[in-house]
């Protein structure tokens, strides 16, 4: 009976797995590749902007420019669509689609929520074991009024994380707007602004927000050979230096802007614009040095862990009589409640899973577009 229930559970899930391999997969849409290439092409722009096009194309050859990953680790990837990718047409369908909980029960063995929590789950599957064998127990009501406190917490992690990947995100498109202000107003200044004015900005800019996405990340040097590709070596050795390199930046590039003969309107606009860079910068500096409360964190592990190690106790108590079925309940109900923390920690520190290397090459593309491709 046994086998022949395998059978046509084959049968049931085969026609649905050849059914699923015929949908595109979230990241065929979501790899965003090199903005440009324009290296024959340079000949017919002016000297200063084809010097700034070459230095800007150099870049995406250093390794900072190649991985979208924390330090070049994949540590929170996911063959679903995921926050760690800009989202194309594809990527939408695919996540609306009508197959998504097919999709999501095929690729559950690949989850990495679950292959982080496997050795965790092994070893409270082993304490249900230990439990059953001794026949140890409590009153299912113990382990209930201990419930809804636990739920509380968890709820409050949840919430307070993802206010964290928003404002993250959110700050990143402040960024990406700023910029794109910035690169626009000054390419429509016309002679007020002139061609080496543009590539200087340019490259500027372009340093500036790969050097955000090396501190954001933690990459340490990662972004000096950015820095080094785009400017001159006594300017590239201040800001290598500098313990805050993208503010010095910023002051370059506002040094480069204030004393231009522009219109009061394009000129406030401009330094306007400088201003929010510089917030957006130090908000993202508070999210990465102000994490939610550890004591907090602390108490919430603390109190799921007693709870978890208490729940086999209730279980036992409640009609969980055999050893298979102890052992279901137990995990399936671990694995819920220890996922939902495996997340908060995943989603606490919001600039290792968003796509900054993405967002980077957005605003690179955007105002090399404005300043050097519109001469």
């Amino acid at each position: 009976m046994f086998w022949r229930g395998l059978g046509g559970l084959y049968f049931i899930i085969s026609p649905a797995h050849c059914w699923l391999s015929t949908y595109p997969t979230a990241r065929k849409s979501t790899v965003v590749r090199r903005p440009f290439s324009v290296t024959a092409t340079t000949e017919t722009y002016p000297e200063t902007i084809s010097e700034a096009i070459s230095a800007i194309e150099s870049i995406w050859k250093l390794p900072t420019t190649q991985s979208n990953s924390p330090g070049g680790c994949p540590r929170f990837t996911s063959k679903e669509p995921s926050i760690t990718v800009l989202w194309g047409r594809e990527t939408w369908d695919r996540y609306q689609s009508r197959k998504r909980h097919w999709l999501s029960i095929i690729g559950f063995p690949q989850s990495s929520i679950l292959r982080g929590l496997l050795p965790v789950l092994a070893a409270y599957a082993i304490w249900a074991c230990v439990v059953w064998q001794r026949k140890w127990t409590l009153t299912s009501n113990s382990v209930t009024y201990l419930t809804s406190p636990l739920a509380l917490m968890l709820a409050f992690r949840v919430n307070s994380v993802s206010t964290r990947l928003h404002e993250g995100r959110k700050l990143w498109g402040a960024l990406i707007c700023s910029a794109r202000i910035i690169a626009s107003v000054l390419a429509v200044c016309g002679e007020a602004v002139s061609k080496e004015t543009r590539a200087r900005c340019c490259r500027l800019l372009v340093a500036f927000t790969w050097s955000v996405k090396a501190r954001t990340r933690f990459e340490g040097d990662s972004a000096d050979l950015i820095v080094t590709a785009l400017l001159n070596q006594e300017e590239a050795s201040r800001v290598n230096a500098a313990s805050v390199p993208p503010l010095v930046l910023l002051s370059l590039l506002r040094k480069e802007t204030i004393s231009l003969e522009l219109s009061s309107a394009a000129a406030r606009s401009v330094q306007d614009s400088l201003s929010e860079l510089t917030k957006a910068f130090g908000g993202m500096e508070r999210l990465m040095s102000t994490p939610l409360s550890p004591t907090y964190m602390r108490h919430m592990s603390r109190g799921l862990f007693i709870w978890l190690t208490m729940l086999p106790f209730g279980l036992i108590s409640a009609g969980c009589t055999t050893l298979p079925k102890l052992l279901v309940v137990f995990t399936v109900t671990a694995y819920i409640l220890l996922g939902i923390d495996e997340i908060g920690v995943q989603v606490e520190q919001p600039f290792d899973i968003l796509p900054v290397r993405d967002l980077a090459m957005v605003v690179t593309r955007d105002v090399q577009t404005e300043l050097l491709f519109g001469v």
